[in-house]
Formats: structure tokens, C-alpha cells, sequence
């Protein structure tokens, strides 16, 4: 039976062109997936990443529109994530919201990363009313879920939304982390609140998993000079 070994030819190649786009051999890559005579939804998500993670998110789009048109296939919630990542980093929200609505219809959004990614895609294409909208509707979430919308707040200078979304994951029994620190701990500084910030100051002391985490440090430096703390 020579399926087996198809299978397993197609395994090892499309390990390969992970290899080649983690290394950023990116013409590799593309060279080895030209020559994969049986290539399937993998093969293609793998190439798309590659694209994407180094910055070549039109190429990522070119690949996503062949993908379907010249190879028939079918999209997976993981080619929507990425390509959702490139409409992110490029502020392509049209066809940004053209996916939202594939991904509504073919019932996909109860993929976490897939929902995640469309909050980030829309935060990043400053629609913050969209992301939230789209974040209200996830119906599973986890800590990069609401650290995206932070994200978003965060970088549009809405202090007192970020300190809302971090009171409300944690009712929501999401614990923060790393990533929800820095952000909430900046929007403490910009708005002063140096209550909340010896608070989270505090929790991350407790945690200790996050000791020797230079960036929360500079956050938590930042913070208290912002509120006038660090000569008292």
C-alpha cells in the first residue's frame, strides 16, 4: 500500500518547509513546496506562516488566494488566523472583514486562536467599537484573547478602558500575565493610579514567576516615577 508512504513523504516535506521558514529561507521553502506533488491544507499553512512571521504579508495573501484558486483547497481556522495576522500588520481591514464573515458562516470562530486573531486584526486597524463587538461574541477566550483587546486600548492612549479589561478578565477567572502586567501597568502611570499599580506590583511579587522579567521591571519603574513615587 503505497498510501502510507505518501503520507509520510508529505509529513517529512512539509517538516522541511517549516525548517526552511523558521530558519527565513523563505526562497527554500517555497522552492521544496513547488515540487510537493500531493500538497494539502498544511503544506500551504505552513508557507503562509513563514510569510507572515517575516514580514512578507502580501506574498502570505498571494499564497492564500492560489491556495484556493489554483489548488481548490479550502482554508482551516489556522490559514484564517494567519492571514488575519498579516491584514493586521498591513491595516488591510477590508479584506480583514471579508474573513470575519467566512469564518461566521463556516462556524469557526469557536477556535480560540482564529477569535483571538480577529479581535487583534481589528484592534490593529484601529476599530476598537469591531473589536470589542467581535470579543463580546467569542464564545470560547483565553489570557491572549483579552491581552489583544488590551493591546488595542492601550495603543489608541485608552488608559481607562485597559484598567477595565484587566478588572474584568480577572471576573471573568482569567489570570494575568506578563503581557496584561506591562500594558495595565502603563495605563496606571498615564492615569496615575498608583493604588492599582502597588496592588499589581504586589501580585506580581506574590506570583514570583516573574522575578526576573526586565520588561516588568521597567514597567513598574515607569509607573511609579509617572505617579511621583520613586523619591519617596
Amino acid at each position: 500500500d503505497m498510501k502510507p508512504r505518501i503520507e509520510e513523504d508529505l509529513y517529512i516535506s512539509n517538516a522541511l518547509i517549516r525548517t526552511y521558514c523558521k530558519c527565513g529561507a523563505l526562497l527554500d521553502a517555497l522552492e521544496l513546496f513547488e515540487h510537493i506533488p500531493n500538497r494539502n491544507v498544511i503544506s500551504w499553512n505552513v508557507l503562509i506562516a513563514g510569510y507572515v512571521e517575516h514580514g512578507y504579508c502580501q506574498q502570505a495573501l498571494q499564497c492564500f488566494r492560489k491556495m484556493m484558486e489554483e489548488d481548490g483547497m479550502s482554508p482551516s481556522a489556522v490559514t484564517y488566523a494567519c492571514i488575519l495576522k498579516a491584514c493586521a500588520t498591513i491595516g488591510s481591514l477590508k479584506i480583514g472583514q471579508g474573513i470575519h464573515s467566512e469564518v461566521k458562516e463556516e462556524g469557526l470562530l469557536k477556535d480560540v486562536v482564529l477569535g483571538t486573531a480577529l479581535v487583534d486584526m481589528f484592534a490593529k486597524c484601529t476599530t476598537m467599537q469591531k473589536a470589542q463587538e467581535v470579543f463580546d461574541h467569542l464564545p470560547n477566550r483565553d489570557v491572549s484573547s483579552w491581552n489583544v483587546l488590551i493591546a488595542g486600548h492601550s495603543e489608541l492612549g485608552q488608559d481607562k478602558e485597559v484598567l477595565d479589561c484587566f478588572t474584568l478578565m480577572q471576573y471573568d477567572g482569567f489570570s494575568p500575565n506578563s503581557i496584561t502586567f506591562i500594558y495595565v501597568l502603563k495605563a496606571c502611570g498615564n492615569f496615575k493610579s498608583i493604588n492599582l499599580g502597588k496592588e499589581i506590583h504586589a501580585q506580581v511579587l506574590r506570583e514570583g514567576s516573574h522575578e526576573d522579567d526586565i520588561l516588568i521591571d521597567t514597567a513598574l519603574l515607569d509607573m511609579y516615577a509617572k505617579c511621583g513615587e520613586l523619591m519617596k
